[in-house]
């Protein structure tokens, strides 16, 4: 029988406490996050990009989706400050006379000087 043996250099890759395993899903996580952020800053294509890095480009936008489907995935864990300003609403009152004059006065105006200002033009009855 006629074996065929391939040589192979296992002294190459080696694996230890300075270099993770090619199949250490966390390692190969991390690194596309390193990739994908160098790619941000990096100012050329993804090709180009891919090209320089060694990678595919599928492999690329594969990871790019996975990482961003995990971030929109991920709990808000932090509080989110928005700045509030608390106005009072611009909307009154408005009263049109029938002389075709409108009198326009703030929600938070006093009823009772509204009405003291409508019976002096004469809007209502003393």
């Amino acid at each position: 029988m006629n074996e065929f043996v391939l040589p192979v250099d296992v002294t190459s890759t080696p694996i230890g406490p300075g270099r993770p395993s090619r199949r250490d899903p966390a390692a190969t996580r991390q690194k596309w996050v390193e990739r994908i952020d160098r790619f941000r800053t990096a100012g050329v294509t993804v090709a180009q990009f891919c090209l320089a890095e060694g990678v595919s480009v599928p492999a690329f936008y594969q990871w790019r989706r996975t990482l961003a489907a995990e971030r929109a995935t991920e709990p808000a864990d932090r509080l989110t400050v928005v700045p509030v300003r608390v106005a009072r609403p611009t909307s009154g009152v408005e009263v049109v006379l029938t002389s075709g004059a409108m009198l326009r006065f703030s929600a938070d105006c006093d009823p009772q000087h509204v009405a003291a200002l409508l019976r002096a033009v004469g809007a209502i009855p003393c």
